[in-house]
């Protein structure tokens, strides 16, 4: 602050401003919080978040659409990583009324979602009718990667406590796919994916359906393959044990060039490449 206000009055540092430039600087300044700053905001305002969410949600928890907006503090789709506990505050918060929701309409069903960044869930989605349908007609949909299963593993504990009953739909791509849908859709949304979380996060998907064997044994779970962006067909879970999310220095290096394929073409902005090339914090 004090530096914009040195600025826009003059370059000498002695020369006192009018009580109008201070008005000016502050009406000008936009509002920018981080971090523990980002999720102090989002407490104190939250019930209006969520109220302007739930007024046109149906029954979709959508961890994208909510963390947008916090675009009121600084958010652009490009700091991902510096409003992450500030969007999980609106997560929250969203969960319960959309689960009150369900519940006041006696549907205590649960679907999540669940899939590596670019999978292509809503394709999918889309490209099983039957599913889709079925989609429509359950109390919550909780869209998400679920990269950390634990993430799921404390939303499952919770819709169960409420007395829902889940199931889950887990839709899989190959790396290199996945990644350019990635990079293709920081084109037109301006929401990136570093690639440094890509490659460290795709691997946390191996061993995910025998993990689904051993702690959810009766829970529904549908799998898609949408490899090669091929519609999402569903398949088998013995088939989806097949599924590869091997991430060698080889892949890595594809993804790379895929990155920089996209950076040379001049299809970013210096803010896009600046995001997708920064390493984790």
């Amino acid at each position: 602050m004090l530096a914009a206000i040195l600025t826009l009055c003059g370059t000498s540092v002695f020369t006192s401003c009018s009580n109008d430039d201070h008005d000016e600087v502050k009406k000008t300044e936009p509002l920018v919080l981080t971090g523990e700053a980002a999720v102090e905001w989002t407490e104190a305002h939250l019930d209006s978040l969520v109220d302007v969410y739930m007024a046109d949600c149906g029954n979709l928890l959508d961890p994208d659409a909510t963390r947008a907006m916090l675009s009121k503090i600084g958010y652009t789709g490009l700091n991902v990583m510096d409003y992450k506990d500030a969007s999980h505050v609106i997560d929250d918060e969203v969960f319960a009324r959309l689960m009150e929701r369900a519940t006041a309409a006696d549907n205590k069903t649960i679907l999540f979602t669940m899939g590596m960044y670019g999978c292509g869930k809503s394709a999918s989605l889309r490209n099983n009718p039957e599913l889709q349908q079925r989609a429509s007609q359950m109390g919550v949909i909780y869209d998400g990667a679920y990269v950390d299963v634990s993430s799921f593993d404390k939303k499952v504990a919770r819709s169960n406590a409420k007395g829902f009953t889940p199931s889950v739909i887990y839709v899989y791509n190959d790396a290199e796919t996945a990644f350019t849908n990635c990079m293709e859709r920081l084109t037109v949304t301006n929401r990136a994916i570093r690639y440094y979380t890509f490659i460290t996060s795709f691997p946390s998907y191996h061993g995910r359906i025998e993990y689904f064997d051993e702690h959810y044994p009766d829970m529904e779970v549908h799998y898609l393959d949408n490899s090669h962006n091929s519609g999402g067909k569903e398949v088998s879970k013995e088939d989806a044990k097949m599924w590869d999310y091997t991430m060698d220095a080889d892949m890595q290096n594809k993804l790379y060039m895929i990155m920089w394929s996209y950076i040379n073409s001049g299809k970013l902005t210096d803010e896009q490449t600046q995001a997708v090339l920064k390493p984790e914090s």
